[in-house]
């Protein structure tokens, strides 16, 4: 599949999901928000399923290449620092990818497979989110008592959803704000105190 293609298929079918959802959107109406033939659309994709793990897979990539280069420049040791900037970065590519973000926490997610699928998807996220709860416990800045992966799934949840509720319901949110009280909260969960 050519770039250009691949481009304009990731765009449009990523309105089309984030705005209907998985079930209500077709693969018709994903070929005209995108304008190109159906045809097209199935020469590349076998089914809608195959196309919306596509979608998640992709912007999952794009979103994780965004942590990994904030992070790079901030040595392990500062678990404090590297914490905000993880905030910074989730609210930020919120801002700047609210379809994808609306896609990954829509109702989509209905069959075993899909569930699956999407695991493997968040995969990377969740294995970098949980190295860096261990090494934060290494360090002697993050409680020894959390669990890793249980802890990675609730940040997840903090940072993603909080963040949502100006897209989805509208509200006006000041983002400093945000940012100060997420940074705040789990710092204080994490049992990092400042």
């Amino acid at each position: 599949m050519k770039q250009q293609t691949k481009d304009i298929i990731f765009y449009g079918a990523l309105k089309a999901f984030s705005e209907r959802g998985f079930n209500e959107t077709n693969m018709e109406e994903i070929a005209k928000v995108c304008g190109i033939a159906k045809g097209t659309l199935y020469y590349n994709f076998k089914n809608k399923q195959e196309l919306y793990i596509y979608i998640l897979k992709m912007g999952m990539e794009r979103f994780v290449q965004d942590i990994h280069e904030a992070m790079a420049q901030t040595p392990k040791d500062q678990v404090e620092l590297r914490i905000r900037k993880l905030i910074q970065v989730h609210i930020e590519f919120i801002g700047r990818e609210p379809d994808f973000c609306r896609l990954l926490v829509s109702k989509g997610w209905v069959s075993q497979e899909q569930h699956f699928n999407i695991r493997q998807v968040l995969a990377d996220y969740f294995d970098f989110m949980e190295e860096e709860i261990e090494s934060g416990k290494f360090y002697g800045k993050i409680s020894s008592k959390l669990d890793a992966k249980t802890t990675a799934n609730c940040l997840f949840g903090i940072y993603i959803f909080t963040p949502m509720r100006s897209m989805v319901w509208g509200e006006t949110m000041n983002l400093q704000e945000v940012r100060e009280s997420i940074e705040l909260f789990v710092c204080n969960a994490l049992g990092i105190y400042h």
